[in-house]
């Protein structure tokens, strides 16, 4: 009990020094602002962002609930389920400049798309437009009902199936009367982490919204980095931190009301839609996402080239950005690997805490920074280096960190229960220390939810942009705000090669997850 008593002082102390104290100090040094003005002022950007929230989780739902229901209650072709399972993982892996590159070049001008409707006389024109930034969201996010959604689903009682059956009760009667409420709290879940995630966009807002568009979450960069205007920024920071909150609040009540698993679970015949669908979410996810994964070796005519990659390792390059492409690859790299063994280590305490010592706080404390956007954990830092100058690369470590904690912790946990007690009973009793412990008992039967933290955290670290554009200057910049900076000086081709390159490592950290 001692132990887990001191181990949540570490992710206390870690969350305490680098989030809420920094918060405090953003809320110290503008102690007059007045929110209800401040609303009324940016009245336009807040309707906007709550109305692209709630349509892009409303089209994320229709897309998301059906791909959950064939997933875990049909019986899914071999080759569909793989294919959904994999497009499940897309939102917790793939960074937002990944998906935005991917989206720009299936359904841009010149996009994938585009070619082939040409042949028909048609041009769609969707780039910097309110639909392709739902489009984008609706891409993003609907995996999320798929996984969350379709673990419910997956656990409802067979036997209630059957006796609805036998009543009479069947197609989409039963949906109705018996699924949807057994379901429904998973569904509200996935809509409000739908809701928050749209809410806080930031790269699919700023890429393909173009600058007719802007939320709470690129207005506070805008005026934070652009025009300095602290005080705009604050006001939209707190207003940003009490909504999210909120609603960060109910997905955890509603996340709670979880459907048990009774008896055997019913697989109906897989529905011709089905294959419809299946054929939606191939254009819908993977055709981006192998844009995103190819589009370094296609030409502006749509050939193959190596051009891209030449001139993006080309020397002209350094003038117009301030740093090489190698270099930020390296520091990229760099910066992950600090940040999945920071983040790992923390966890690691926070997760012995809760599970072995008892202390649910300690999973409180690990799950605040999901409260705040990465734009304000941002804004917090640059106020706390102004109290004690921090370097760059540390405040991106942190940033990554406090980002990434929520999920390796959780990870961690299930790592913890998952190793008896026992064992490490008998091996006490024989004698071995703590190194032994360590090295021959627990990290071996957690080697599996090791690698997966790593692997997440160091995904998470590589495609992190908003904050990473609030707090970097060249040199120490990432591969994703290098992508994000080349697109917007115009060299599309070197950031379709370095958004090439950012996906083939996440993607690799992805099948060490997997």
């Amino acid at each position: 009990m001692r132990k887990g008593v001191l181990c949540w002082l570490v992710p206390a102390i870690f969350v305490g020094a680098f989030l809420l104290f920094p918060i405090y100090l953003l809320v110290l040094r503008f102690p007059d602002i007045d929110l209800f003005q401040a609303a009324s002022r940016h009245g336009n950007v807040i309707k906007f962002t709550f109305f692209q929230a709630t349509v892009s989780a409303i089209f994320t739902a229709l897309l998301g609930i059906p791909g959950a229901f064939l997933m875990n209650r049909t019986k899914l072709p071999k080759l569909f389920k793989s294919l959904l399972n994999a497009a499940s993982m897309v939102p917790f892996v793939l960074p937002g400049i990944t998906m935005a590159v991917g989206f720009l070049l299936t359904f841009g001008n010149s996009g994938v798309i585009n070619a082939v409707l040409s042949h028909f006389g048609i041009q769609l024109s969707i780039l910097y437009t309110f639909p392709a930034i739902i489009m984008g969201h609706v891409f993003y996010n609907f995996p999320l009902f798929m996984r969350i959604v379709g673990d419910s689903w997956s656990k409802i009682d067979g036997d209630i199936l059957e006796a609805a059956s036998i009543d009479g009760c069947d197609g989409w009667k039963k949906f109705v009367k018996v699924e949807l409420p057994l379901i429904f709290p998973s569904i509200l879940t996935s809509f409000l982490l739908s809701f928050v995630y749209c809410f806080t966009s930031f790269s699919v807002v700023l890429i393909l919204g173009g600058i007719r568009y802007s939320t709470l979450e690129v207005s506070i960069y805008m005026y934070l980095r652009v025009l300095l205007d602290f005080d705009s920024a604050l006001s939209l920071t707190i207003l940003q931190i009490l909504f999210i909150s909120s609603v960060s609040l109910l997905t955890g009540i509603f996340s709670l009301r979880t459907t048990s698993s009774v008896g055997k679970t019913v697989k109906e015949r897989f529905p011709l839609w089905g294959y419809l669908y299946s054929f939606v979410a191939v254009v819908v996810v993977f055709l981006p996402l192998s844009m995103s994964i190819v589009g370094g070796f296609v030409s502006y005519g749509g050939g193959f080239t190596l051009n891209n990659f030449r001139n993006l390792f080309s020397s002209a390059l350094r003038y117009v950005l301030g740093v090489t492409p190698l270099f930020t690859i390296i520091f990229t790299m760099a910066l992950a690997l600090f940040t999945a063994v920071l983040t790992l280590t923390i966890a690691f305490f926070s997760s012995y805490s809760s599970v072995r010592g008892k202390q649910r706080f300690s999973s409180v404390v690990c799950f605040v920074p999901t409260a705040v956007s990465a734009a304000t954990i941002a804004f917090g830092l640059v106020m706390l280096s102004r109290v004690a100058p921090l370097p760059i690369p540390f405040l991106l470590i942190v940033v990554y960190t406090l980002i990434s904690l929520p999920i390796v912790h959780g990870m961690m946990e299930n790592a913890w229960r998952n190793t008896p007690v026992e064992i490490e009973e008998a091996a006490s009793l024989d004698g071995a220390g703590l190194f032994s412990m360590l090295f021959r008992i627990r990290f071996p039967m957690m080697r599996k939810e090791i690698l997966g933290s790593l692997a997440f955290a160091s995904a998470i670290s590589i495609g992190e942009m908003t904050a990473t554009i609030i707090l970097s200057e060249p040199p120490f910049t990432t591969m994703s705000v290098l992508t994000y900076r080349l697109l917007s000086t115009r060299h599309l081709p070197e950031a379709q090669a370095m958004n090439s390159i950012l996906a083939w490592i996440v993607l690799g950290l992805f099948f060490i997850v997997e």
